[in-house]
């Protein structure tokens, strides 16, 4: 049976509702948790768990199987796809483990830091435990039924804030952060038991529709990984600890409305495009509806975090973390090009298009790759911006193309939606620039 638009639009809105508010209030959590440890830590502490959990993450990608997208596609989902998907994600686990294991000696001698070994060893539990989620939780993500994910998303950070905020208090140990990540992800594994139950079972029957669909939008999803971690394994090799640190931070800071407003929406925008496939009319209208409120919603954010970069960096981390300013103004304004063709990434999913996915972020790797080299070892951290921003206005254009190819969409139509907030954006921050020229601060 074929939902209505206004079904569809209503239950798209309520789950991506649902899981922008479950985002939000984790990201709240999230900074509760920096607000503790960026005083109880040091600027080192940060860097040195974030170059174990770009490693980490780079191997999650390399391993990674789409199988909760798998089971999206599926006009219906049977116990044999659920089993095929927990085997996979178990004997994903294992091997992921065990090549962690195996890189973590070597990847400590590269960066001369011991401590690594340990830390990624145990850093590794957390994706392992990702890849055990109950593979039933998909069954109401079909059907656009999302408060489950949000029980066990705030849950899940609950439980990480709880166990990284008292190791903190008790070790003053960069181990507090690793602990607090790994215990994320294990407490979300078993509630989603909890929420959607499903008894283990081993078997691979299905195995071909997963690997069909896993090929391209695997290899596109480690490109992906590769954009967004080799800036910290760079900056490692070539910057102090410290200095990874500030910048890690200060990007964790500047991608959180980005994160908490815009990565729930991903699956209900899936499922809805996938809901209208044969009708191109209203996949067009869909895709420019959700593409004009991203950016309405986003790009005012994003500009204002950029603007008032100073007091928020000073409130929430404290006048230590001083040097983190000028990073989170710029790489807030870094992330504004993602947002013009963000709802392209499950307009491709939902239309089979995994081979585009892949050829868009190869082109955003090769663009950015040598720029972000070049400019680390000239310019710093500045490089790794202008790099970003160069490499994100590049993807817009092939995603633009990409779109159009689909949905008979032109490029001018695609951006016709953008004007009015791009308008009303440039405004606020002229009149933010102005009021901040004529204050005048107190006198000490």
């Amino acid at each position: 049976m074929t939902l209505p638009d206004q079904a569809i639009g209503s239950r798209t809105a309520s789950g991506a509702a649902m899981m922008v508010s479950a985002r939000l209030f984790t990201r709240l959590i999230d900074l509760a948790t920096m607000l503790v440890l960026t005083r109880i830590l040091t600027p080192a502490d940060f860097g040195l768990v974030a170059i174990a959990v770009s490693l980490v993450a780079l191997t999650e990608a390399v391993l990674e199987l789409p199988v909760n997208q798998a089971l999206l596609r599926l006009p219906v989902i049977e116990q044999a796809h659920y089993d095929t998907a927990f085997t996979i994600g178990l004997i994903r686990g294992v091997v992921l483990g065990g090549f962690l294991a195996a890189c973590a000696i070597p990847f400590a001698h590269w960066y001369h830091d011991p401590r690594l070994i340990a830390l990624i060893c145990v850093l590794a539990l957390g994706p392992a435990a990702r890849g055990l989620y109950s593979p039933r939780m998909a069954e109401f993500q079909k059907v656009l039924s999302f408060w489950r994910d949000f029980a066990i998303e705030v849950s899940g950070k609950v439980i990480s804030f709880v166990s990284c905020t008292a190791i903190a208090l008790l070790t003053h140990s960069y181990w507090a952060l690793a602990i607090g990540s790994v215990f994320y992800s294990v407490g979300m594994a078993l509630q989603s038991y909890r929420f959607a139950p499903y008894r283990p079972r081993l078997s691979l029957s299905e195995g071909a529709h997963f690997y069909e669909f896993a090929g391209w939008i695997t290899l596109a999803q480690i490109v992906s990984a590769i954009n967004w971690q080799f800036e910290r394994l760079l900056l490692g090799k070539i910057r102090p600890m410290a200095q990874v640190g500030l910048f890690s931070t200060a990007s964790d800071i500047a991608s959180i409305p980005f994160l908490a407003l815009f990565g729930p929406m991903a699956r209900p925008l899936l499922a809805a495009f996938a809901r209208v496939l044969d009708d191109p009319h209203r996949l067009a209208a869909s895709y420019q509806k959700a593409s004009s409120a991203m950016v309405a919603i986003g790009l005012p954010l994003l500009v204002g975090e950029s603007l008032l970069a100073e007091p928020m960096v000073r409130l929430v981390l404290g006048e230590k973390w001083s040097g983190a300013v000028p990073l989170v103004r710029w790489l807030a304004l870094s992330l504004t090009p993602a947002l013009f063709t963000l709802p392209a990434m499950s307009l491709l999913m939902a239309t089979g298009r995994t081979q585009v996915v892949l050829r868009r972020n190869l082109l955003e790797f090769c663009v950015k790759l040598p720029i972000a080299v070049a400019g680390a070892f000239s310019h710093g951290f500045m490089g790794i911006v202008v790099a970003r921003f160069v490499a994100e206005l590049a993807a817009d254009f092939y995603g633009m193309v990409a779109v159009r190819s689909i949905t008979g969409l032109s490029l001018a139509a695609q951006a016709k939606g953008w004007l009015r907030p791009v308008f009303a954006t440039t405004g606020m921050a002229v009149a933010v620039l102005v009021l901040a020229a004529r204050v005048v601060p107190p006198d000490d």
